[in-house]
């Protein structure tokens, strides 16, 4: 079944249920001066966004948002065991993300603990990384702080400097050379022909200086998603997940049913990465002068 979110009361009973199982498995883990969880009371108060996950008109899954000074906090974060591997913790990340955006923060926060082994594997999964320790919570090995940025994409003006986009456009692809056959079209790509890109398609970045860039092109019935880069320091993050998702939203705001990307047969990781993004191999093409395969196309339905 598919999951929702939405916001919702933590005194409604299964949400409430929920927040009861999440708390007593904690304080099964840690100590009670270790564990910083929010009390039922604690999630009714202004300052506290509370949003739940639901599948076949049954709760799933909660999660609260802590507005703070400049970032919000992820709290009572937890998924019903029988509904774990359904994506409902990615539903709701997701939703938080979306909030935090919307209220133009720059990130968000959270603290768990090193024994919650399953928690930090979703987070690490969904670009939070470590951080220091925030706000006032005690120096404790029982805390483990992670944090994302929620830069949105912004669209890049054919008149803008195209510099640090080409530079890092550049940079990433550079692991390819020796690797794919034939060698990727970037060689011949300059700053100019970026600004062209722009003009007659889209090209979307995240931060400045940019850390992340695709270029967006309708072709036919589908939006074709060319040139996604991240740069090194930034990997890990979910910013290839974050553009993936802008481009399948961009694709729907223009009538489009799909996304389509291509990569090259060499480039076995990066195959499976957009085959857990949901894209799904539809051929396999040849550069001219080839008499085999070089790239793979795939398709992302937009639902």
């Amino acid at each position: 079944m598919p999951v929702t979110t939405r916001p919702e009361s933590p005194a409604h009973p299964q949400a409430t249920a929920l927040l009861r199982a999440s708390h007593a498995y904690l304080q099964s883990l840690y100590a009670a001066e270790d564990n910083h969880f929010l009390s039922i009371d604690e999630l009714l108060a202004s300052g506290i966004l509370f949003f739940v996950a639901e599948s076949d008109g049954r709760i799933v899954g909660t999660a609260a948002l802590a507005l703070k000074d400049g970032y919000a906090e992820v709290k009572s974060m937890f998924v019903d065991p029988a509904a774990r591997g359904q994506g409902v913790g990615r539903a709701l990340l997701d939703r938080l993300e979306a909030e935090g955006r919307a209220r133009a923060l720059p990130m968000l926060r959270l603290e768990t603990g090193p024994l919650n082994h399953e928690a930090v594997a979703m987070y690490a999964r969904h670009g939070y990384a470590p951080c220091g320790r925030f706000g006032d919570y005690p120096d404790s090995a029982a805390s483990l702080f992670m944090e994302k940025p929620l830069d949105a994409p912004c669209r890049m003006s054919p008149d803008e400097d195209m510099t640090a986009v080409h530079a890092l456009l550049v940079d990433a692809f550079a692991y390819m050379d020796g690797v794919i056959d034939p060698p990727s079209s970037l060689g011949q790509m300059t700053p100019a022909d970026l600004a062209e890109n722009a003009r007659e398609a889209e090209l979307w970045v995240i931060g400045t200086p940019p850390r992340a860039c695709m270029i967006l092109t309708p072709k036919g019935a589908t939006l074709y998603l060319g040139k996604l880069a991240v740069d090194r320091g930034a990997r890990g993050r979910g910013l290839s997940r974050q553009l993936i998702e802008h481009a399948t939203d961009r694709a729907r705001a223009l009538g489009l049913p799909s996304v389509t990307l291509q990569t090259r047969v060499e480039l076995v990781a990066n195959q499976k990465t957009f085959e857990t993004m949901g894209f799904v191999e539809t051929g396999r093409t040849a550069h001219p002068g080839y008499d085999r395969p070089t790239s793979i196309t795939y398709v992302r339905p937009v639902t």
